[in-house]
């Protein structure tokens, strides 16, 4: 039986798979909020609002199986160059059930993601990717950036 890419509303079949998404990266289930539904719903729901936010599922025999979202992002600093003039969009919680993975259903979801993206004018596209799908990212043409992060006191 084939899997279908669709477009989705279901914010909390989202949120559920993004908390899945967390867990299966080895979050410990003790580290994550208490309040992650609440937050995840609240942030898509304001995502949604101003932010061109899609979400997509992926169904096999009707029975969702992974989903991405994306939305555009604001800009971190000023536009200087013309290259960052560009709009900016960011594609998270990438999740596929583990006994469907491997069969491409995540680069679809991606993608997926990535034509929403370019149809809301975006010219770049962002993502933080865990060492298990680095490989796919970069097959997607998602090259490493200079950035850096710290946590702060």
């Amino acid at each position: 039986m084939a899997t279908m890419i669709a477009p989705t509303d279901d914010d909390a079949l989202l949120a559920s798979f993004y908390h899945r998404h967390w867990l299966d990266m080895g979050l410990p289930h003790d580290d994550a909020r208490p309040d992650w539904q609440a937050e995840a719903l609240a942030f898509i729901a304001q995502a949604r609002a101003d932010r061109a936010f899609a979400g997509f599922v992926a169904l096999h025999a009707g029975q969702p199986i992974g989903s991405a979202c994306c939305h555009i992002v604001e800009r971190a600093y000023p536009a200087f160059r013309r290259a960052d003039a560009l709009i900016l969009g960011y594609v998270w919680g990438v999740y596929v059930h583990p006994a469907h993975r491997g069969g491409g259903i995540g680069a679809r979801l991606v993608r997926a993601c990535l034509d929403h993206l370019v149809a809301q004018g975006c010219g770049r596209a962002l993502l933080h990717a865990g060492d298990r799908s680095r490989p796919l990212y970069r097959r997607l043409g998602f090259q490493p950036t200079n950035e850096l992060a710290r946590s702060l006191p």
